[in-house]
């Protein structure tokens, strides 16, 4: 099993860690949270990406012009992560708040989150 590797990011003036996790073969969770109080509400958002490794046989014998559109390939980034810090919180992430994790998924044109119910 791969180790979980728990990443440093700065944004704002603020320090977060993060991670991903596969969730299933077309999407990830990316989690968030403060660095420095390891408390309050974690970030968790559902993020498309269909992972070349486990989907190389449909993607080499898709339409060359239609992968992009069909599969999501790219992957999170430390520039993703900061815009979906910079996207949550408005949306209502409060980093120091009680409580379980607030979820969102990512649209798969990655321009905005929606908020999972439940």
């Amino acid at each position: 099993m791969a180790r979980i590797r728990k990443r440093r990011i700065r944004v704002d003036d603020v320090d977060y860690r993060w991670m991903v996790r596969h969730v299933d073969p077309g999407h990830v969770v990316v989690k968030v949270w403060h660095i420095a109080t390891r408390r309050g509400t974690q970030l968790e958002v559902r993020v498309a990406f269909d992972d070349p490794w486990l989907n190389y046989g449909p993607i080499i014998t898709a339409p060359s012009d239609r992968v992009a559109e069909v599969f999501a390939l790219a992957p999170v980034t430390p520039q993703l992560v900061a815009g979906l810090i910079q996207a949550a919180l408005p949306a209502g992430w409060q980093v120091h708040g009680d409580g379980g994790p607030l979820r969102f998924m990512l649209t798969r044109d990655r321009e905005r989150l929606e908020p999972v119910p439940g």
